[in-house]
Formats: structure tokens, sequence, C-alpha cells
């Protein structure tokens, strides 16, 4: 029986601690986390306003950027120490919403072939109708989302490299369109 309340007794301590748990240190991993999964189209591209969080990752040397140009909202995070994104290293996220499109861009250093092959990605031909920006090589694109009579836009994930990139620095971009009602 002793045994029984001894047991109990941890359960109860590692249960009130796990109060502590929601911390801004816990936020900081879990904002990290959010922007790992909204750069993979997994979660909706977030702005963040919690100035508590803000000011925490501030602490961590993340800076943080407000570019508001007419309607559209921008927001740039800058990371002293990288964030890995399956093969990538990344040390800018720009959050970027209008009416419509909410993306998230990022930049990256890494092998981008083999970023794009482990999610999925597949090559944009030049010779295809996809609108393509004329500084550009080697594009990259995956719809997340299926187009359907309420969806017309998929959300998607482009991958490329500017022609005056380093062979290992390239963008990726998760766009989801918020106006899909036909």
């Amino acid at each position: 029986m002793k045994k029984l309340y001894l047991l109990l007794g941890y359960i109860l301590f590692f249960v009130s601690l796990s109060g502590h748990a929601s911390s801004n240190v816990t936020k900081i991993a879990t904002v990290k986390e959010q922007f790992k999964t909204a750069l993979l189209c997994q979660s909706k591209p977030f702005a963040i306003e919690d100035k508590k969080i803000i000011a925490e990752l501030e602490k961590q040397k993340i800076t943080i950027k407000n570019k508001q140009q007419d309607n559209i909202t921008g927001i740039e995070y800058h990371f002293k120490q990288p964030i890995k994104i399956k093969n990538v290293w990344v040390n800018m996220i720009r959050y970027e919403s209008d009416n419509f499109v909410t993306s998230f861009y990022a930049k990256a250093k890494g092998d981008m072939h083999k970023f794009a092959k482990l999610i999925g990605a597949n090559t944009i031909l030049r010779s295809c109708e996809e609108p393509i920006p004329l500084n550009d090589t080697d594009i990259y694109r995956k719809d997340i989302t299926p187009i359907t009579d309420n969806k017309l836009y998929p959300d998607t994930i482009i991958i490329g490299q500017d022609n005056d990139s380093k062979p290992n620095d390239f963008y990726f971009i998760c766009s989801k369109v918020e106006a899909n009602e036909p």
C-alpha cells in the first residue's frame, strides 16, 4: 500500500509541475514548431502579436521587423541561430498577408533539390503555363490541398533559387489563399 501512495505522490508531483510547462520558454519552443509547420503548409502562416512572446523571442536573439506596405501586413523574423526544417537551415522568415493570400517566405541554406524531394515537390518546367518569376531558376511546387468547387486555389509550397543566389541558398514559400469561395 505504501508503494501505491508513493507512486500516487510522484504522479501528483509531476502533474503539478506540468502547470509550469506553459511558461514563455515553452511558448518559444512552441512558436518555433509553429514556424516549421506553417512553412510546410501544415498550419496557417501567422503573425506573432503577443508582446510577452515577442519579448522572449528578442531575448533569444530573434529580431522582429514590421514591414507594412499599403494593405499588406509584413513581418520579418531573423534568427541568430537558424532553425532546422527537414535537411535545411532557415535564418529568416517573412510573414505576408493581405485580404486574399497569407504567406510564409523562408530563406534557407542547404540542398534545395534534396529538400524538394523530401517534401514531395515537383519541378515546374519553363514550358508550362505556370507564372514563373523571370529571374528564378530550378522552381519546384507542391500543392498541399486539392482544387475543389469551394477551394479554387490550392495551398501551395514553392521552392526556388534566384539567379544571383549562392549554390546552397534558396527560398521556399507556403501560400494559403483566404478568399477561396467561387
